[in-house]
């Protein structure tokens, strides 16, 4: 049995398909990888998915990984799949179709919408047997014209028990305007991306992550097993996949530990890998911490064997959002101080800092984005600062909430074939006023300033965007016109 597998993610690292094709080949079947490493989430020419054939004329299957971001270009492949290899069957995986699984049945025959280590090997078994296979956990299918959607299973556990992610090179493409087959020259240059420009390997030793944020997917996890399931790779696992992966591949300069939380882990943990990571792999180590599990001996511990980026979600700085939107359980002023004593390791241990900003909330009010802009004033200059526009992704908690008061469409037929996901480049949709205006101000500010090694920091002084966010100046500003704000945000944008 013939299985092609797509993966849609701007990022060729894709742990979740690399895992499933692993799966399926260690149970005997033939995977071609495909990869749609790109920034443009949509597929602008049916010349380009025409290339896909000769590769598609001898499949049966096709799996597709789906992110909400990309389902534009997901429902494209499903429907051109559709039109012209009516025979082969789809099934959509990942993210998306964890928060929404019904919504993406209305493109893919199957999704798996839960975790796929045990079911999915178990559903190309039973279709390759020509057995019944509706019946398969954690999945759902369209029949008939109806939708079964089958129980789910609990967490899967053993994680040291899965095979090493997939990265044969055989067999794996990369399309791109064209189809291009994959090779060591062009993962370097597809790996050497934001924020480190450099060769970077994403490796997820974890699953499952402590918060239970309202935007996010992994509020559906929650829902659907009734809890935060964290679950851990041993270290000793996390460093033999490691040093494999090196072995394989030795142009990495970076290795990006891509939990959601790494300081999730215990002390002892931490101790070991610190340990181990240092005399074993020995390259620069990025990672992400929270406000709620930072730990000064655990960072010291990590900066000793290699630390070198480190990030942490801030998303707004007004606690009332974080608090009734976003129910993220952390605290402002808890988390702007973690911020500055993770800043000082810039100074002595050359740490780089990137926090994140979701921006353009329609649930904020004025002093809710004033106090974002109060936050990024606060911090070290040398600090990065990531800013989103918040996106209502299908399936989670805070968009049921935004359809049902009107600020966005229903995901369906309509809406997946606009801009309607992807926010980057897109104007401000629901603050159109001065305090969004000064956030993208100190947002240039402070790229300017890292850009030109701070020189504009001599030149405009911070009391300078203090001063633009003073009571009076916000008062006078409240009284143009919503399209005098509209015309400051293009420009600055």
């Amino acid at each position: 049995m013939e299985i092609v597998l797509v993966n849609l993610s701007s990022k060729i690292s894709s742990d979740g398909s690399r895992l499933i094709s692993a799966l399926l080949k260690r149970a005997g079947y033939h995977v071609t990888n495909i990869f749609l490493a790109r920034s443009n989430p949509f597929i602008d020419d049916k010349n380009e998915l025409m290339q896909l054939n000769q590769i598609l004329e001898k499949s049966h299957l096709v799996l597709i990984g789906v992110y909400s971001s990309y389902v534009s270009a997901a429902i494209q492949i499903t429907e051109y799949i559709h039109e012209y290899f009516p025979e082969i069957k789809i099934v959509w995986g990942g993210p998306h179709c964890i928060a929404a699984p019904e919504m993406a049945l209305e493109f893919a025959d199957g999704v798996c919408f839960s975790e796929g280590d045990e079911s999915v090997v178990d559903f190309v078994n039973k279709m390759d047997a020509g057995e019944d296979y509706y019946n398969i956990p954690n999945m759902a299918f369209r029949k008939e014209g109806r939708l079964i959607i089958n129980e789910v299973l609990p967490p899967f556990k053993e994680l040291d028990s899965l095979p090493y992610y997939d990265y044969d090179l055989s067999d794996s493409y990369l399309l791109d305007k064209h189809l291009i087959p994959l090779n060591k020259k062009i993962l370097k240059e597809r790996f050497a991306c934001y924020p480190f420009y450099k060769p970077a390997f994403y490796f997820l030793a974890s699953r499952g992550c402590p918060n239970r944020c309202t935007y996010c997917n992994n509020a559906r996890y929650i829902s659907i097993f009734g809890k935060n399931s964290i679950r851990f790779h041993s270290v000793n696992r996390i460093i033999s996949e490691l040093q494999m992966s090196l072995a394989q591949f030795d142009f990495f300069e970076y290795i990006v530990l891509a939990d959601d939380d790494f300081f999730m882990r215990p002390l002892d943990q931490i101790e070991d890998f610190a340990k181990q990571y240092k005399e074993k792999i020995g390259i620069p180590l990025g990672l992400a911490v929270s406000p709620n599990t930072y730990n000064s001996k655990k960072m010291k511990l990590l900066v000793n064997a290699g630390l070198r980026f480190i990030q942490m979600g801030v998303q707004t700085g007004s606690q009332r959002v974080l608090d009734d939107v976003f129910n993220r359980n952390t605290d402002v002023r808890k988390t702007l101080k973690v911020i500055r004593e993770l800043a000082e390791y810039k100074k002595s241990d050359n740490v780089d800092l990137l926090v994140d900003f979701i921006i353009d909330n329609p649930y904020e009010m004025r002093e809710d984005v004033y106090l974002t802009y109060k936050s990024l004033l606060e911090l070290p200059l040398h600090v990065i600062v990531n800013i989103f526009y918040l996106t209502f992704f299908p399936g989670t908690p805070l968009y049921d909430k935004a359809v049902r008061d009107g600020y966005t469409e229903p995901f369906g037929q309509k809406t997946s074939r606009l801009r309607f996901f992807t926010r980057q480049g897109v104007a401000i949709r629901y603050q159109k006023n001065y305090e969004m205006f000064l956030i993208l101000l100190i947002k240039k500010f402070r790229l300017h300033c890292i850009d030109h090694q701070f020189r504009y920091r001599r030149l405009i002084p911070l009391a300078v965007f203090r001063f633009l966010g003073i009571k009076p100046l916000r008062a006078i500003a409240s009284l143009f016109p919503e399209s005098f704000h509209t015309f400051l945000l293009k420009k600055i944008d």
